[in-house]
């Protein structure tokens, strides 16, 4: 057991605050949108690591670079530079602990450090980032908008459960027609936060 406590991200956010003299409400609204999907891109590349623990320590290398205003925009777009940030903390975990004599090997899910790393390693990254962008997104819009309780049980029951139309219609209460403005308004409503996180 580390003799440290683990960081929180409120302490994270108010470094950040403090060392970049950024908006407060600006930060949160970052932390906010942007934790659910660097933790699924975690899940999504990598099986040992605790995803908390990896977004936290991420956070900690963003604030240092963005106080070192190390982070340009002409040389690579945000959400790029957030994609390699989270990979080289892993990198630098399993590292670690090979010296350590934790053993771990580095997985083969992309992770190579080798500047000659073929270019499918950038695509899986892509497409893991892609995907998780897209599942922070869905959670989002399902757990922290002013959407309908219905409304979201509807989008849940159709497009997450897979149910059929005739199903949902059925168990609703609700025609085809309205079926398919929910699913609109619902997938409108995603694509908006995801087109955040792509923006960075």
């Amino acid at each position: 057991m580390d003799i440290f406590p683990d960081t929180s991200y409120a302490l994270i956010h108010k470094l950040a605050v403090e060392a970049t003299g950024g908006n407060d409400a600006a930060w949160i609204r970052f932390f906010n949108l942007y934790t659910p999907a660097m933790k699924r891109f975690v899940q999504l590349i990598d099986h040992n690591h605790d995803p908390d623990d990896v977004v936290q320590e991420v956070y900690i290398d963003l604030v240092k670079i963005l106080e070192g205003q190390k982070y340009k925009a002409e040389k690579a777009q945000f959400r790029t530079f957030l994609k390699m940030l989270i990979r080289r903390r892993l990198i630098g975990m399993y590292r670690y602990e090979q010296t350590h004599g934790v053993g771990r090997i580095i997985p083969v899910d992309g992770l190579t450090d080798e500047p000659s790393a073929p270019p499918e390693q950038g695509v899986a990254l892509d497409l893991a980032w892609d995907r998780a962008r897209h599942e922070a997104a869905v959670e989002h819009v399902l757990t922290k908008t002013a959407l309908s309780a219905r409304t979201k049980a509807v989008y849940r029951a159709y497009v997450l459960e897979g149910k059929s139309a005739e199903e949902v219609c059925g168990r609703f209460g609700i025609d085809n027609n309205y079926l398919r403005q929910i699913k609109f308004r619902v997938e409108k409503a995603i694509a908006i936060v995801e087109a955040e996180l792509a923006d960075g």
